[in-house]
């Protein structure tokens, strides 16, 4: 059984509240105790109101209450969720600084060898790598690898790297 399908199970019949738990577990939202000692939606540190997460997601605050109170009151979803943090994606923006970023789209997200297959060849040409991202193909309808590197990727290697199996297109930013 997957992740997010067992995850998913404990909020059968409770759709609206499955979407809460797919939001956070897709941003690294955690469910922890706050000062108040009870328990609330933390984007690292930083505490987050049910009513900000309704807003952004369209949906009554309500419904995020119940989630936080589900997952607290489950422990494998307490000891699941309240150790999740949120990770910084510098794919998009690591260009502006002279980097490299190279995204992967897969033929099958669940191949194995993709990432290894490309980082083998980075590394032999001599390059650090700075990142690696991959979208996890149960919550992203498109799932991709991101992978930032201290510079530009050099174009004499695309060739080899698109020759790995598995990759089915390259998207070099």
């Amino acid at each position: 059984m997957n992740m997010w399908t067992k995850l998913k199970s404990r909020f059968d019949k409770l759709p609206s509240q499955a979407k809460v738990a797919q939001l956070m577990l897709a941003l690294g939202l955690s469910v922890r105790k706050n000062l108040d000692n009870e328990y609330s939606v933390f984007c690292g540190d930083i505490l987050l109101s049910p009513s900000q997460i309704g807003r952004t997601m369209n949906i009554d605050r309500r419904v995020v209450i119940e989630t936080v109170k589900r997952i607290a009151n489950d422990p494998e979803l307490l000891s699941f969720y309240s150790t999740l943090t949120p990770t910084a994606n510098l794919g998009a923006s690591s260009s502006r600084l002279g980097m490299g970023v190279l995204q992967i789209i897969p033929e099958s997200p669940d191949q194995p060898g993709i990432i290894a297959g490309t980082l083998a060849i980075i590394a032999r040409m001599n390059i650090s790598v700075r990142q690696v991202i991959a979208d996890d193909p149960e919550l992203s309808e498109e799932p991709r690898a991101t992978i930032v590197t201290e510079k530009p990727i050099p174009p004499e290697i695309v060739p080899e790297i698109r020759k790995v199996p598995g990759i089915k297109a390259l998207v070099i930013m």
